[in-house]
């Protein structure tokens, strides 16, 4: 192929390069992505080690790529580019219909899902309280009318039966997956744009439990709701589909009930103390999922005016956080424990000195089949 000018489109090529290493040096650098809501990489520290050993190399491609001028347009177009392409999941995330964006379908290994139950149910044979089991499936089994036409099948359904072969009778089994189904209109159960399910579907989970306890639940009446716009989650983040419209949030709240919630991070026993479940500060910012209990912690504990003396554990991963508002109108206190940060002690040893009357487990499936921290339960 001839150029008739190739002297302009050498020039044009030299000016793009030129343009770009002068915008890279010279715009404003970002420590923080609000798309992507993760931390961006830092300048890499030069040494001969780092040299030697390769790692700085790898330390600047991960700082050039994170600082390219105009990096979310770029992210972007790539996502968009190769959504047109046909992909079955764009960076992990299937676009399904009307703005959904579901997370691609959970691998097929079932390995850490099987070490996972396995370590829960020997826990669960060494109580003396009720134990029970909330196992959250994914969006993608249940909003299924959502998903496009053509997708990798979600295999939910399969792990969630072998999870409830392997636990038995050692614990109170809650089928999420089963009453999520039989909801006439399952897409209101889960966020579009984010992994977690909403208000609603924590709230239904919460109606499961008490069914299983053959006590009665309040009912929604009792609740007043504020919705808060322009909720972009997880989904969202990974997708690179920034035109994706935004999610609303539904705030839950009892007007005659009163908490007092401490939150615990590390080996700390120091806490951060307020009134209220809701952290409202972070509705301001880029990740608003924090509104309910402060986002991800080590331990929550709740004091309630709930007129009883019942003590709750709940072991969890992030898709509690909804709960607690609801579990709050049960029991006196509660106790919220991520494995994932509380490496103080197991919670075997923490049992000994905070007894409690039940025990909770609520885990998206996602943190049942790849999360490895459950060995810290015994």
């Amino acid at each position: 192929m001839q150029f008739r000018h190739p002297r302009a489109v050498a020039l044009l090529f030299a000016g793009v390069l030129i343009g770009t290493q002068a915008a890279f040096w010279l715009l404003p650098r970002r420590s923080f992505s609000e798309n992507e809501k993760r931390v961006l990489a830092q300048p890499p520290t030069i040494s001969a080690e780092g040299i030697a050993g390769g790692s700085v190399f790898q330390e600047i491609e991960k700082y050039l790529s994170d600082h390219f001028p105009q990096r979310d347009g770029w992210v972007g177009a790539n996502a968009y580019l190769e959504q047109a392409e046909g992909r079955g999941a764009v960076r992990s995330i299937v676009s399904g219909a009307d703005g959904w964006l579901f997370s691609a379908p959970l691998s097929d290994d079932r390995q850490i899902l099987q070490d996972n139950m396995q370590a829960i149910t020997a826990f669960a044979q060494t109580q003396t309280v009720p134990v029970y089991l909330m196992a959250v499936p994914t969006s993608g089994a249940v909003v299924k009318n959502k998903l496009p036409a053509l997708h990798l099948a979600y295999p939910d359904a399969d792990m969630l039966e072998q999870a409830r072969r392997i636990v038995g009778d050692s614990l109170h089994w809650l089928d999420v997956l089963g009453d999520f189904c039989s909801v006439e209109e399952p897409k209101t159960l889960y966020y579009r744009t984010d992994h977690h399910w909403t208000t609603e579907g924590a709230y239904r989970a919460y109606r499961l439990l008490m069914r299983d306890k053959k006590e009665s639940s309040v009912m929604r009446e009792t609740f007043s709701v504020e919705w808060v716009p322009d909720f972009y989650g997880t989904s969202y983040s990974k997708s690179g589909l920034w035109l994706t419209p935004p999610d609303d949030i539904a705030l839950w709240s009892n007007p005659n009930l009163r908490t007092i919630t401490s939150v615990y991070d590390g080996n700390s026993q120091e806490s951060v103390v307020q009134e209220g479940m809701l952290f409202r500060e972070y509705l301001s910012e880029a990740d608003k999922y924090p509104v309910f209990l402060s986002g991800n912690h080590a331990r929550i504990h709740i004091e309630t005016n709930v007129q009883n003396d019942k003590r709750l554990l709940v072991i969890k991963d992030s898709y509690a956080h909804a709960l607690a508002p609801f579990l709050a109108e049960e029991y006196r206190t509660i106790d919220l424990i991520d494995l994932r940060y509380f490496k103080r002690q197991t919670i075997s040893d923490w049992l000994n000195t905070h007894p409690v009357d039940e025990i909770l487990f609520v885990y998206g499936m996602s943190s049942l089949a790849e999360d490895k921290n459950l060995q810290w339960l015994a």
